[in-house]
């Protein structure tokens, strides 16, 4: 008898410290389990940021819902097995890009004769794929390839000295990346997709 009662006891205190464990669990996430706030990917814009380092002038890249968003659109669309090149074409209508230019059209790129500078700002958009499982590190690299010729020709600023008024031309970018992945049958393909812009402004020197 005083056996049962010790075991009575013992069974009670195990179930009591379960019950306080379960509480202190469910309180941290209001008692639903495996929800975790959204985060946002940023290991493609800082790998791309990283690459810049050497760079003179540098483009500040950060990872946008809103283009990721559009790319998965668009490539809803085309479908997830199509050429970077229609993906992109399609991409720069979804996104409302009328005057969609290439970066070495860009006016603060350091090989322009800058004549042809304009107040306003310049967008240019990019696309690439990837179907050889790379990590997001290793995609990133991958665009930073396509990106490093204009990235590493680009001015922040040109003085005009053939007025009688010399005019300073001030150059700062943005840049804003997305990727999507997309598995079509066996093959999975990443997109990942880039806006850069450039804003051009004038002043007196």
């Amino acid at each position: 008898m005083k056996l049962n009662k010790v075991l009575a006891l013992a069974l009670s205190g195990v179930m009591a410290v379960s019950m306080l464990a379960g509480c202190s669990n469910n309180s941290g996430n209001g008692g639903q389990e495996g929800e975790q706030p959204p985060v946002a990917d940023t290991t493609i814009a800082s790998v791309l940021n990283d690459e810049q380092a050497d760079n003179d002038v540098k483009v500040n890249f950060t990872y946008s819902s809103s283009l990721e968003t559009a790319l998965q659109k668009t490539l809803s669309v085309v479908g997830g097995n199509e050429r970077e090149t229609t993906v992109e074409s399609y991409l720069i209508n979804v996104l409302g890009i009328d005057d969609e230019v290439t970066m070495g059209e860009f006016c603060g790129r350091k090989s322009n004769t800058h004549g042809g500078n304009e107040v306003g700002e310049q967008t240019a958009v990019v696309v690439i794929r990837d179907q050889t499982g790379k990590t997001e590190d290793g995609v990133a690299k991958e665009m930073y390839k396509k990106l490093s010729g204009d990235l590493t020709n680009l001015d922040d600023e040109w003085l005009d000295t053939s007025v009688n008024e010399q005019i300073k031309w001030s150059f700062s970018y943005t840049g804003e990346v997305a990727s999507v992945s997309v598995v079509e049958g066996t093959q999975t393909s990443t997109y990942v997709a880039v806006v850069v812009t450039c804003n051009t402004t004038k002043a007196l020197a």
